[in-house]
């Protein structure tokens, strides 16, 4: 019996000092031991960031939560040709990092975004919407780590901008717009009146074509390759030292 309880203790004993080995090795690296491997960096980013801090130690970086860094289309974009699924590809222009000197993302490093929800432009100039989640970065060896993310700024979704619609309504007025232009001066020779015919033909023209522009459906979501788009971190990004 004796022994048997020396036995017992001894595995006890043994999975006590194993769990605790376990969690030494699983202590978050953004807490070391030894405060003299920790610096705190400050990241160049983008100019509207409210937060820029980068803890840097021997074995990573780990950029704060809240910070928004900047990305890019990596190819040129059009909802019209995307589904619910589909990945998204961005690109880093330039090397992140910090005022110190420390590179934490190549340039060249490559985003990925999943698309998660698409709406397709609706009647009334209701553009598209693109809802996206970015899962990893790719360096340019072909590790990757894993990023959690969102756009930055009033909207969390890629649309396009009120300005673009008005463009798109200003286009439908001047297209029709001339041809109702065109079929009054018709009228207006017709009549023997030129000029009645024009100011008619125009005011009508205008007026259908403004009318078509806004009860027409919206945009589909476009971009250029190379076009930007601030990022903002919802978790701390841990980034292992080049």
């Amino acid at each position: 019996m004796k022994l048997k309880k020396v036995l017992c203790t001894m595995l006890m004993l043994s999975f006590a000092n194993l769990v605790f080995a376990q969690a030494a090795l699983a202590q978050d690296f953004e807490n070391p031991p030894c405060d003299e491997d920790v610096a705190v960096e400050h990241l160049i980013g983008y100019e509207h960031s409210k937060v820029n801090l980068v803890k840097v130690t021997n074995v990573a970086s780990i950029v704060q939560k809240e910070n928004v860094i900047e990305i890019a289309f990596a190819q040129n974009f059009n909802s019209k040709y995307y589904k619910e699924g589909d990945f998204v590809q961005f690109e880093f222009l330039d090397n992140l990092m910090t005022q110190e000197g420390t590179c934490i993302i190549p340039k060249k490093s490559s985003l990925i975004a999943k698309i998660t929800k698409i709406k397709k432009p609706r009647w009334f100039s209701r553009n598209a919407i693109v809802c996206v989640n970015f899962t990893h970065i790719i360096f340019p060896d072909g590790k990757n780590i894993p990023i959690t993310a969102k756009i930055s700024g009033k909207k969390d979704y890629l649309q396009m901008t009120g300005k673009d619609t008005a463009k798109k309504i200003t286009a439908y007025t001047l297209s029709i717009g001339g041809v109702g232009t065109g079929l009054g001066a018709a009228i207006g020779v017709a009549g023997g009146n030129v000029i009645t015919g024009l100011i008619i033909g125009g005011s009508i023209g205008g007026g259908v074509g403004l009318l078509s522009g806004i009860v027409s459906p919206g945009l589909h979501y476009k971009a250029k390759k190379g076009k930007k788009l601030p990022v903002i971190l919802e978790d701390n990004l841990k980034v292992p030292r080049m």
